[in-house]
């Protein structure tokens, strides 16, 4: 089954074949301790890397261009991409990071000084809301606690202004993206695949592309689009109507 889903996907590069700008997104890094079952090993995540750079896209903190960039994301905040920054550093690499306030400091995920010290080296902390649950299963007031809660728990921690969320587990719904503009947020993450600037149901959602577990070799296929055909099947599944 591997080996079919990647040949189908380096077909599916071929035939949508793009430059345009695209966020790529993983969970964590680990080295020698691996806090998670979603983590990239270290080694495969500087080959990632080197197949970006190899494949003309600048790695930048924020995609700006509709062409050649890329952008990092990590979700949940856990504790290797610390263990592992140097790896960032040698390449002068920003990722977003998205925090769940309630996961903080736990086992396994980033305390507060290790977020303040990897803000210092250009990383950038953004809210994946307070709880990590669907967005989409809370009442009103609770959701209120989820969205603006954690904007204002990780503004006072970040000293700047949080002004961006990544629906957690990927779910959303309407309800849940007039709550995110109402509370201040200027950019919503989901976890459905394509270019940064498509249009994905409402202004300000962007597309994100999952290649933590990809070999370079489909991770340059995802850089020139093997991804699109799945974007309708994730938008089914992630919006709830």
């Amino acid at each position: 089954m591997k080996i079919i889903k990647e040949l189908l996907l380096k077909i599916s590069a071929i035939l949508n074949r793009n430059r345009k700008s695209k966020i790529l997104f993983y969970h964590d890094v680990y080295s020698h301790t691996q806090y998670t079952d979603m983590g990239t090993n270290v080694n495969m995540f500087e080959k990632h890397i080197e197949t970006i750079i190899n494949c003309g896209f600048n790695i930048v903190p924020k995609i700006t261009e509709k062409y050649n960039q890329v952008q990092l994301c990590f979700d949940d905040g856990f504790k290797g991409i610390y263990d592992t920054k140097d790896i960032f550093v040698k390449y002068n690499i920003k990722p977003t990071v998205f925090l769940a306030v309630d996961l903080i400091g736990k086992e396994g995920y980033l305390n507060k000084d290790e977020i303040l010290e990897l803000q210092d080296k250009g990383f950038i902390f953004q809210s994946h809301a307070w709880s990590h649950k669907n967005l989409t299963e809370f009442k009103e007031t609770d959701l209120e606690r989820e969205i603006s809660g954690s904007k204002k728990y990780l503004t006072d921690l970040l000293g700047r202004d949080v002004d961006e969320i990544c629906f957690p587990i990927g779910f959303f719904s309407k309800e849940v993206y007039v709550a995110c503009i109402n509370a201040g947020y200027n950019i919503l993450y989901s976890s459905i695949p394509g270019n940064y600037f498509d249009f994905i149901i409402f202004d300000k959602v962007k597309t994100r592309n999952l290649i933590q577990f990809y070999s370079p070799e489909i991770v340059k296929s995802v850089l020139f689009g093997a991804l699109k055909p799945f974007k309708l099947r994730y938008i089914k599944n992630h919006f709830v109507k």
